[in-house]
């Protein structure tokens, strides 16, 4: 007898894991990098506080070349601050298109999953059908020869 078309569909179903797989992987490392990047992005702006908050309890006179070297300093911080929260942002978005791709893979997976079921239902209904056609002549043979003895 041919291989039924639910045990051929778990080639593609093994495929579709598969790629899942790989898609989750990829998943999880990205969502790594963007959550370093978030963590990159609260040291950046922990920093800036703690040197805001820093100098700005000097106490002695400040004189005008650390002022202009602040204020650049300062300056610098938002700009890197600007550039993080830029690239968190990409991605972000990088991330999303990710988890849509999983989720497109998650859903082909499951759907495979459920037609191997429904061919396996409608096999077995199919094998039921067949064995009772089956029953039903040896019970009609049985009977004819039955009446044939009498």
């Amino acid at each position: 007898m041919a291989e039924s078309r639910a045990k051929r569909m778990q080639v593609v179903l093994t495929l579709a894991e598969r790629n899942e797989e790989q898609a989750g992987q990829q998943l999880s490392q990205f969502n790594q990098q963007v959550d370093a990047e978030v963590e990159q992005l609260r040291q950046l702006d922990d920093y800036t506080a703690q040197y805001l908050n820093t100098y700005s309890n000097r106490k002695i006179a400040v004189r005008p070349q650390e002022l202009i070297a602040y204020s650049g300093f300062i300056q610098r911080l938002g700009e890197a601050r600007k550039e993080q929260q830029a690239r968190l942002e990409r991605l972000q978005l990088q991330l999303e298109r990710l988890r849509q791709v999983w989720r497109i893979a998650h859903q082909k997976t499951e759907s495979i999953k459920d037609l191997i079921a429904r061919l396996q239902q409608e096999e077995n209904t199919l094998l039921d059908k067949r064995l009772q056609k089956e029953m039903d002549e040896l019970v009609g043979q049985a009977y004819s020869r039955r009446e044939e003895n009498f």
